[in-house]
């Protein structure tokens, strides 16, 4: 079955959609809970905001694949750690690099500071720094490469007849998504979030392309994400 170019869309932009909404929803409470600062303490909850979007993003990425005729684990694409160790290294050096580097780069940049600030790492509860420990980066690596990579890279591709657009779009709409987690809204920190995810998001398109192996990337990601909220935990002890 062919995919809707609304279909591709979806995938593209609901993950951005639902970090401003689950994101808007936090404060909204912390709001109605008689905080003077909601916005600001929303900022240090975007682990459960990022898990939230992830559960829904799972049951619409779910359903979109499913119309196709195909399962989640086929999208994935399972397979032993022995077979991948090799390309899984070779990823993991590249993905801190990728992610490190650009980072620090366009911090300067756009924040006029080499070290990137640290909104991410603020204190949580130890109950909830607990959780965020090991629902946040499983459920993202679940979901969102899968969501960009596994499947609208490729529906981009057959729609386009463009591998490099393919990539590129996928890629820019990955890079995205960062700028509403936390919901910062200051342009100077959004231009930030979104143009130092790029380098990353356009190189994994690529390798996928050549490989045609997500796995090895989820794995990489899921370490990507969990280095981020070992450090919220230690700073929640």
């Amino acid at each position: 079955m062919m995919t809707s170019i609304r279909d591709i869309v979806i995938s593209l932009l609901m993950r951005t959609i639902l970090f401003f909404m689950v994101g808007a929803g936090f404060v909204g409470i912390l709001a109605l809970l008689g905080s003077e600062q909601p916005l600001k303490e929303a900022e240090k909850w975007w682990p459960f905001q990022a898990i939230i979007a992830n559960i829904v993003t799972f049951f619409i990425l779910r359903y979109l694949i499913h119309k196709d005729g195909l399962s989640y684990r086929s999208i994935i694409g399972i397979e032993s750690f022995k077979k991948i160790f090799r390309q899984f290294l070779l990823l993991l050096v590249m993905g801190f690099l990728l992610a490190g580097i650009p980072l620090s780069l366009f911090s300067f940049v756009f924040l006029s500071s080499w070290i990137p600030p640290e909104l991410m790492f603020q204190p949580l509860p130890i109950w909830a720094a607990v959780i965020a420990l090991i629902l946040f980066p499983v459920s993202n690596s679940l979901v969102e490469t899968p969501t960009y990579i596994g499947y609208a890279l490729p529906k981009l591709k057959k729609q386009t007849g463009s591998v490099w657009l393919a990539i590129i779009v996928a890629g820019l709409a990955l890079a995205l998504q960062h700028i509403a987690l936390p919901l910062v809204f200051d342009i100077p920190y959004m231009l930030w979030r979104f143009v130092g995810f790029i380098p990353l998001a356009i190189a994994l398109g690529f390798i996928f392309n050549k490989t045609n192996r997500l796995f090895p990337i989820i794995l990489v990601h899921l370490l990507l994400d969990l280095q981020m909220v070992v450090q919220v935990f230690m700073n929640s002890i």
